[in-house]
């Protein structure tokens, strides 16, 4: 079973997103968060208190409370080899080339998908990074 985090304000792209996931993985786990900062909450406990961690993050980049950067920001505090079966995902609708490349110089970073996560989008992601 393949667990995953969504981290975005955007409560209509949570559902799609939502939905899509639903529809490619059947037996997900999907944890989701409006919030950036309970989302980053719920993350760092799981690192913190070695609880069983998501294997795929969608985050956001453009969120009111902490943005996208931010909340990688504050990931890149811990120790990188707690994030070895972790894919993190960029998921934005920004076309500006500069948030892409910022995105991917985070060495957390798996890649960067432009909003909306389709059925094509998530197979590629699963076969590209299967459990």
């Amino acid at each position: 079973m393949r667990r995953y985090l969504l981290v975005d304000d955007d409560t209509i792209f949570n559902f799609l997103h939502t939905e899509v996931i639903k529809t490619v993985d059947s037996s997900a786990q999907i944890d989701l968060f409006n919030s950036s900062i309970e989302g980053l909450e719920f993350l760092q406990a799981a690192l913190d208190e070695k609880r069983e961690m998501p294997h795929f993050l969608f985050l956001d980049i453009r969120m009111p409370e902490m943005d996208g950067f931010e909340y990688l920001d504050e990931l890149m505090k811990y120790p990188i080899e707690k994030f070895k079966d972790l894919r993190i995902f960029i998921v934005s609708s920004s076309l500006a080339e500069r948030d892409k490349e910022k995105s991917l110089s985070y060495s957390i970073v798996s890649g960067f998908v432009e909003k909306t996560l389709t059925i094509e989008k998530l197979k590629g992601i699963i076969e590209t990074y299967p459990l």
